[in-house]
């Protein structure tokens, strides 16, 4: 994880892509340094950096004007400013052409993180907020509330639209959203803009293997509770251990024998796009995932367990009863809090 102390600002400069103007404003000289500026622009780079939906990606070098604009820069930071200008066009130009994909400033920083260079491209998309708004009517104030659309996200806001460029090999990490482009939802960042070739993020990859982990329960477990609690427990302890899932390991330790169960688990990962034979998950994928388990009963019921408890027969066991029905029984409680 990456932390605001870390970050180290040269240059920054922000460019206005309001695609209700005919033209993007551009700055010709960079942002006066500033502590609460930085501070700003430092905070949203490491939310960036730590977003488990942020992917890894590489520029295709041919024809790529926005590779070329980068590389030139890594070489030549007197370039920035035209770097900057350069990209903001690229960029205004794609919007202008879609508006389904939202207006924002284009902020571009030049920064330093643990002894390396990098870029940051952050689009700040404009939200919807209420400002007061005073008028003056025959010689008197009137205050009203009105609705200001350019309103850029706060520090305590996630941005969803970043890009990330290690300047010393040019490697990329984006973060992105999809937008109607001729018709077609797209990743017009990666796709478009920085014409680069894209990896599942640690989001997408543990969603991945959760959905297929849960189709192939649902499929021959159905019934079989303490086959259900083996499968997540399995999958925890394999991230547990070094914060990776090797898919060939966990099915064997999950379907042992099975081979076809086996066989089948891993033709929906590859049918879903994810074919490495290990997966690394992001701290936060992992805290997010597997802090609490879910179960929720068929007549409304629903618990959260804490995973450390969830599979421990000290604090809660699952009893099936001679009739098939199943008995939730909770453990070692001192008192009920709430």
């Amino acid at each position: 994880m990456y932390s605001i102390e870390e970050i180290n600002i040269s240059n920054m400069i922000v460019h206005i892509l309001d695609t209700n103007l005919s033209v993007p404003v551009i700055s010709m000289d960079e942002m006066e340094s500033n502590y609460e500026i930085k501070e700003f622009f430092a905070n949203h780079i490491v939310k960036t950096l730590n977003d488990d939906s942020i992917k890894n990606c590489e520029f295709n070098t041919d024809y790529n004007m926005v590779y070329t604009y980068v590389k030139e820069f890594a070489s030549a930071e007197d370039k920035f400013i035209d770097m900057s200008i350069n990209i903001a066009n690229q960029l205004f130009s794609i919007m202008s052409s879609n508006l389904d994909i939202p207006s924002a400033d284009l902020a571009i920083i030049n920064f330093s993180c643990r002894s390396n260079r990098y870029l940051a491209l952050l689009k700040l998309n404009y939200t919807n907020s209420f400002i007061h708004y005073t008028e003056v009517e025959n010689e008197s104030n009137i205050n009203s509330i009105i609705r200001h659309r350019t309103t850029l996200p706060n520090m305590g806001q996630k941005i969803n639209e970043a890009v990330i460029i290690d300047l010393s090999n040019l490697d990329l990490k984006v973060l992105e959203k999809k937008y109607e482009i001729d018709g077609n939802k797209e990743y017009y960042l990666s796709m478009h803009l920085l014409r680069c070739k894209t990896t599942l993020s640690s989001k997408e990859q543990y969603n991945i293997v959760k959905k297929a982990t849960d189709s192939i329960s649902k499929k021959y477990f159905d019934e079989d509770v303490e086959k259900k609690m083996e499968i997540k427990q399995e999958l925890y302890n394999n991230i547990e251990e070094t914060g990776e899932i090797n898919l060939d390991k966990f099915a064997d330790d999950v379907f042992k024998n099975n081979i076809e169960v086996k066989k089948e688990f891993i033709e929906n990962l590859e049918k879903k796009g994810l074919e490495e034979p290990v997966v690394t998950l992001s701290e936060k994928t992992i805290t997010r995932s597997f802090e609490k388990q879910r179960i929720k009963t068929d007549n409304g019921i629903e618990l959260k367990i804490p995973m450390e408890l969830y599979n421990d027969p000290n604090n809660i066991e699952f009893v099936t009863n001679p009739d098939g029905k199943i008995s939730i029984l909770i453990k070692n409680v001192n008192k009920i809090i709430q």
